[in-house]
């Protein structure tokens, strides 16, 4: 076995790291375990040292121990090395400093010249959803120290300038506008040279300072081709800004360079079509330096977003171009034809200004765009455009048409002979299938002039089993008459009952979308909701009901319909962990043509339980508990938020509704009201308030909430409960507690109120 010296530094710090107490917030406690396990060996002490001195130093600084920082300082301690005071927290002697408003080591380390550019961690929630983003010392002064003029001082004696990396402070958004903060802004917005004064710029711009904006743009260091810590120049962020009358003045200067690309390729011309101003791509095409063939970093070209955004004279000003390519796809399969086709319907567009606006934006009114049917004709002239190409996600032009009912350019592309109307999805959907989908009024005509394409049948299937009918009943409610196509997909031998491999039927396509109407519809036709038990991480019908949009009406019916044919009740979940700062949402299932709803709460949890913390259903709760639901059963936290913060992931029943419940996770009393009603029916049929497990129970979480000001809680739950409600032990247990705190207000009339209870229902 190698000696502990031959292991890399990583492991020796890990081991070190291993040996810390449990109770991690005490981190002066965990340090001196960790010098128990250095002063072991010499070689584990060197490097174990350095590191214990910058949590000692940290500590001192939050306490308010300049005697220390000096000493260390004297000593030849690193005062730029980030160190730790709470579990999760890492920060320098100068963020710690400023956190707790001691000017004197703030000062004394401003005269040692510390580094203001030292990224930390977890000492604000500040981007705390992005984890590469770690903020330096002017983002704490500026939107968390409790020292006046720190940041000003910080700018003028160590130079600070950002407040993450890549974000000068000028673009931080403090929670509220102060006056100091207007102080360090126009410091900020003096500095000399081309980079803070391009920054200062696009400051100015981004909140329409147009005072600042004449001053900036009269500076003689302003260089509009110097480009940012992104790659963006001041010319780039005038066009993305919608400034396009300062991106005009900045053409206008000998230095300007319109061919310069920002880091991902993305150049003016980009931005001026994005930004659907023919001015700015007239003005830019004359320049030699711009290149209208120019793709992004994802095989963009401004051809593609001309056509994206169906700006007919921006599309024939750049087909004048030499070189620019009218068929290639993007990264995602999209071709100028696919785009084109999506920009006939308004709403998939971004919103234009009317001309000379720099205000908010206007939504147009929905339709279909005439200059995109120009453009469409437009690309099917060229010899060079495959109108039945596939993008990434298995639509052609043709399904992009079906997605929008768009029947007059449905039958252009079925003219074509390389366009198919069989063509398949990438799960299997055909352009009946997403036609069927789409809610605009033309798709039912639209379905007419398919069904009469050879070789197209109604009964036809996905790759995974779904047939039109999932397709009807799986989308928001539509502008035409649905149960028209549902009973000629029936009559034509469709089968109401068919399941997909996911084990959904259209009559839960239709709960899954919050169409309970058409479920009703189904139920009448003869639909079984039971023909399916099972569906992702193991919810039943029930949960689908009680997570979908429904109101409680809707629900309740279909609860009691599936009541009557025995559903089971209490269905425990089994989902993974839920992570709220994830933009990709865990859905039913992801299919294009297919609404489906957000199926992770956070929770593991029965339908009862549901009905607890959604909006008001009494009505539905007593549903289940007639029908025997149990209101004890398992709550398991799956919240990645709260993932090794709580001492058990499995949770009273009544604990969990609590966590849920509320909104921010502190309610007022009058919040706690509200859901009286719930808690008391839940109390009344059973649910306890001790717990067997590890995490509080709920009459230890309402007795917090009682120190904390919010005694409605504890109140309601001791007045609803008896002693079939709580073991004798446990009361005890808690009043033992509370009568060994110091007995001030709070802890008073909390203790009075559980030995009240407890003389009340166990006789002592």
């Amino acid at each position: 076995m190698p000696p502990i010296e031959a292991l890399p530094v990583e492991i020796i710090c890990r081991i070190a790291d291993k040996c810390m107490v449990e109770t991690i917030s005490d981190i002066k406690l965990s340090a001196r375990s960790q010098v128990a396990l250095a002063q072991t060996n010499r070689h584990v002490y060197n490097i174990i040292r350095p590191l214990l001195r910058a949590t000692r130093v940290c500590i001192a600084a939050e306490e308010g121990r300049l005697d220390i920082i000096k000493k260390a300082y004297r000593d030849g301690a690193n005062l730029n090395v980030t160190g730790s005071t709470k579990h999760g927290q890492r920060g320098t002697p100068l963020q710690y400093a400023i956190m707790n408003g001691h000017r004197d080591i703030l000062e004394f380390l401003v005269e040692v010249g510390v580094d203001p550019h030292v990224p930390s961690v977890g000492l604000c929630e500040c981007w705390q959803h992005m984890s590469d983003t770690k903020p330096y010392v002017l983002h704490t002064a500026i939107n968390h120290g409790k020292i006046k003029g720190a940041a000003k001082l910080l700018v003028q004696k160590l130079g600070a300038y950002w407040s993450v990396k890549d974000l000068p402070a000028l673009q931080d958004e403090p929670d509220e506008e102060k006056e100091e903060q207007k102080e360090v802004i126009d410091l900020l917005a003096n500095l000399p040279g081309p980079g803070p004064a391009g920054d200062a710029l696009t400051y100015a711009m981004s909140r329409h300072e147009h005072d600042l904006e004449e001053r900036i743009l009269a500076r003689p260091d302003l260089d509009v081709s110097v480009a940012d810590s992104l790659g963006r120049t001041p010319l780039f962020n005038a066009i993305v800004s919608r400034r396009l009358d300062i991106a005009m003045t900045l053409l206008e200067r000998p230095e300007a360079d319109a061919g310069i690309a920002q880091q991902n390729d993305l150049t003016p011309l980009h931005a001026a079509v994005d930004a659907r101003s023919l001015p700015l791509v007239e003005a830019l095409l004359k320049r030699p330096e711009v290149d209208a063939t120019k793709k992004d970093d994802v095989n963009t070209t401004p051809f593609h977003l001309a056509t994206q955004h169906g700006e007919l004279e921006i599309v024939k000003l750049l087909l004048e171009q030499p070189g620019v390519d009218v068929a290639s796809p993007d990264d995602d399969g999209m071709t100028p034809l696919h785009w084109a086709v999506r920009s006939r319907y308004l709403m998939l567009h971004p919103w234009k200004r009317r001309k000379g606006e720099t205000g908010e934006s206007f939504c147009e009114p929905a339709g279909y765009r005439s200059e995109s049917l120009e453009i469409i004709e437009i690309l099917l002239a060229r010899p060079e455009v495959n109108a039945g190409l596939h993008s990434k996600d298995g639509l052609t032009p043709l399904h992009r048409a079906c997605s929008i009912g768009d029947r007059r350019v449905a039958e252009l592309l079925l003219k074509r002979k390389e366009v198919d109307p069989k063509a398949r999805g990438l799960n299997g959907q055909t352009p009946l299938h997403i036609a069927a989908s789409c809610t605009r009024r033309g798709a039912l005509m639209l379905m007419g002039s398919l069904l009469e394409q050879p070789g197209i049948e109604i009964t036809d299937t996905d790759y995974d089993g779904r047939t039109i009918l999932h397709y009807v009943c799986g989308c928001l409610r539509k502008a035409w008459n649905a149960s028209l196509v549902i009973e000629t997909a029936l009559r034509e031998g469709v089968p109401i009952d068919q399941v997909s491999k996911n084990g959904l039927s259209a009559f839960h396509q239709a709960i899954c979308s919050g169409d309970y109407n058409i479920a009703m519809l189904l139920l009448d036709l003869g639909a079984d909701p039971m023909v399916s038990t099972r569906f992702k991480y193991n919810n039943n019908l029930l949960h689908l009901c009680l997570k979908g949009d429904g109101s409680s009406a809707d629900v309740n019916k279909i609860m009691r319909e599936s009541i009557k044919r025995r559903i089971e009740i209490d269905t425990l979940t089994d989902s993974p962990l839920y992570d709220a700062w994830n933009d990709e949402k865990e859905q039913v299932e992801d299919v294009e043509g297919i609404r489906s709803m957000d199926i992770l709460i956070g929770t593991d949890c029965t339908p009862l339980f549901l009905t607890a913390i959604g909006e008001e259903n009494i009505e539905g709760m007593r549903a289940l508990l007639d029908a025997g639901a149990d209101p004890n059963a398992t709550v398991i936290i799956r919240d990645l938020e709260l993932e090794g913060k709580t001492k058990g992931n499995r949770q009273a029943f009544l604990s969990g509704v609590f966590r849920h419940s509320w909104d921010p996770e502190e309610p007022s009393n009058d919040d706690i009201f509200e859901k009286e009603d719930v808690i008391a029916l839940l109390i009344q049929h059973g649910s306890r308030i001790d717990f067997d497990g590890s995490a509080d129970s709920p009459l230890q979480e309402a007795c917090k909430a009682a120190e904390d000001g919010r005694g409605a809680l504890l109140e309601i739950i001791l007045k609803c409960s008896t002693s079939k409600s709580v073991s004798q032990r446990h009361a005890i247990e808690v009043i033992s507690e509370y009568a060994d705190k110091p007995q001030h207000g709070e802890i008073g009339q909390i203790l009075q109120m559980l030995r009240i209870f407890e003389r009340k229902h166990f006789g002592t």
